[in-house]
């Protein structure tokens, strides 16, 4: 059974969508949910490597569509290393930072034996320095919780996102702005 069905954390129509990419962590209803949105805050944040043994098992799993499935922290840290997904993929070569529209949070919690899972609809962003979004998969993402850690994130969605056309640049998205946003999330003490 589902803590929370769908429930819908859409901008209002009044905000820029840029304003809306950043995750807020006052949607999560329980510490699991509030787990997985930590993860991705740290994605978005550009500390995920220093962060991911606080967040993360030992033997985390990290599984996307049509890429290579990582098993344990080390290969994710060389992943990293090696520029991230960047080095799977030529169209994020120009990728400077990353941001998540969370649409849907649910979850159910663990028990019986069962790890707690997390369940994400979202749309996640591959900006460029310009501003220019060079992917953009629409993402239903699964994350698997076991004794307050992510022990896996698999995300599943349309690999054609690999091919895409970066549309135009959005000024609300350049790097120096998109830094500037985190930074005055960081200046919050919300980790």
């Amino acid at each position: 059974m589902l803590v929370e069905v769908s429930r819908g954390i859409m901008p209002s129509p009044e905000m820029h969508p840029g304003e809306a990419s950043m995750i807020d962590l006052e949607v999560a209803l329980n510490d699991d949910e509030r787990l997985a949105l930590r993860l991705l805050m740290a994605i978005e944040d550009g500390d995920f490597a220093t962060r991911v043994k606080d967040l993360c098992t030992p033997d985390f799993v990290w599984a996307n569509s049509g890429l290579p499935t990582l098993r344990g922290q080390a290969e994710v840290l060389e992943l990293m290393a090696k520029g991230g997904f960047a080095s799977e993929l030529p169209l994020l070569a120009d990728m400077t930072h990353f941001s998540v529209d969370l649409l849907h949070i649910a979850s159910r919690p663990g028990e019986r034996g069962r790890n707690g899972v997390v369940f994400t609809e979202r749309i996640d962003h591959h900006w460029a320095v310009s501003g220019a979004d060079l992917m953009t998969p629409h993402i239903a993402g699964v994350m698997e919780i076991c004794d307050g850690q992510v022990a896996a994130l698999r995300d599943f969605y349309d690999t054609v996102c690999y091919s895409q056309e970066p549309p135009a640049a959005d000024p609300a998205f350049t790097l120096e702005a998109f830094s500037e946003r985190t930074r005055a999330r960081a200046a919050t003490g919300v980790r």
